[in-house]
């Protein structure tokens, strides 16, 4: 009985470290929080961040500051808070990834809406009706503090598009 009482409480304790390391980053957060070290907390999309993001691209777009760097989760703020009207009605689930240099906005699209899936052969008959498609690239600087987003890669469903249906592909998505 005592063996059977020692693996119950084996499976719970492995039940348990495997919800903490699923939910690790809210977990630091919150103890981060309440140790009243806001400095490490994880943070999270939010309008509040997009304002303080939009206040930094003010004092860019001013004059006042000569650089700024935007996070992930700032980025990701704007996206949802701030720029979402500008992304067509049949986008969902928007969200921004960095890495590195690159920056990537995936979302969920419909198939109907992306350009010229016929002439993604084979490939397209294994698409869903609504699948992730990932624009990626890189930010270019230009002249007086503005800059470009070169998008060098669509990917619906992680297939890459041929680059020759990126233009239609970025028109069709609004841009």
């Amino acid at each position: 009985m005592g063996c059977i009482k020692s693996l119950i409480s084996l499976v719970l304790l492995l039940v348990v470290a495997a919800v903490l390391f699923l939910n690790r980053d809210r977990v630091i957060g919150k103890w981060h929080e309440l140790r009243g070290d806001k400095a490490n907390a994880v943070q999270v999309p939010s309008p509040e961040l997009a304002d303080s993001a939009a206040a930094k691209i003010a004092s860019l777009e001013g004059g006042r500051q000569r650089r700024i760097a935007l996070s992930e989760v700032e980025l990701q703020s704007l996206l949802l808070y701030k720029f979402r009207s500008v992304l067509p009605g049949f986008v969902d689930s928007p969200r921004v990834e960095l890495k590195g240099d690159r920056i990537s906005v995936h979302a969920r699209i419909p198939v109907d809406r992306l350009p010229q899936v016929s002439e993604l052969g084979e490939a397209a008959s294994f698409l869903p009706d609504t699948t992730d498609v990932a624009v990626s690239g890189q930010l270019l600087p230009l002249r007086k503090g503005r800059v470009a987003l070169t998008v060098d890669q669509v990917t619906a469903a992680r297939i890459p598009l041929p680059k020759r249906l990126l233009p239609g592909a970025l028109r069709k998505l609004g841009r």
